[in-house]
């Protein structure tokens, strides 16, 4: 009965440890469970501008997937200065779920302050909003980076609402999470600044 336990208890004991060792290795996506994909300049949504900044920031602010997927839609682009609409939208996915999405879109606010509780605060405290120089306003947290863009002068007081939300912080923490969104609200702001035909200065210049 001695001899038997023994024998028993070392297998079982080096089974856990070989468990865990795997736990780890597919929580971070290394042999035999696969790499971490790198995201490349022709693969990110053109609405999100400046492709190589873009997919440099990308590969730092994503957890960990094999794989990921990238669904860009330009759903009503604005012709001229008559015209009162824009909106695009860039939504990455990757491990079968929303890991990122990016939209720019015409807005009129009362003012910037209201902006920030209608189209920021929504997704995260008003107290975690840190501000930083962009357009008319611009705010940041470790999940979301938004910019209030002047478009047009002409008529109502046209504005760009560029908001990116982070679903997933996997991958890059603190300060760099907070600085990575800041640059990816930057570029899909001046991309969004120029599709839109706006003809009023944006205050915006890409990372």
């Amino acid at each position: 009965m001695i001899t038997t336990r023994t024998k028993t208890a070392v297998p079982l004991g080096a089974a856990l440890v070989l468990l865990a060792v795997a736990g780890a290795a597919y929580a971070l996506g290394l042999p035999p469970f696969g790499q971490k994909a790198t995201i490349k300049a022709s693969a990110v949504c053109g609405t999100l501008g400046a492709p190589d900044s873009t997919a440099a920031t990308l590969n730092r602010l994503l957890p960990a997937e094999s794989s990921y997927s990238f669904d860009d839609a330009m759903t009503d682009l604005r012709t001229d200065a008559s015209d009162d609409t824009y909106e695009t939208s860039c939504f990455v996915n990757g491990g079968g779920r929303q890991l990122l999405s990016v939209t720019a879109e015409m807005a009129e606010y009362e003012t910037p302050d209201s902006w920030i509780e209608e189209a920021v605060a929504q997704l995260v405290s008003r107290r975690d909003l840190v501000p930083f120089a962009a357009g008319d306003k611009a705010v940041a947290a470790g999940s979301v980076a938004a910019i209030y863009v002047p478009c047009s002068s002409q008529g109502p007081d046209r504005h760009l609402s560029v908001v990116v939300d982070l679903n997933d912080r996997g991958g890059a923490t603190g300060e760099q999470r907070r600085r990575d969104l800041i640059t990816l609200a930057r570029n899909t702001a001046v991309f969004a600044h120029e599709k839109a035909k706006c003809e009023a200065p944006s205050k915006v210049s890409a990372d």
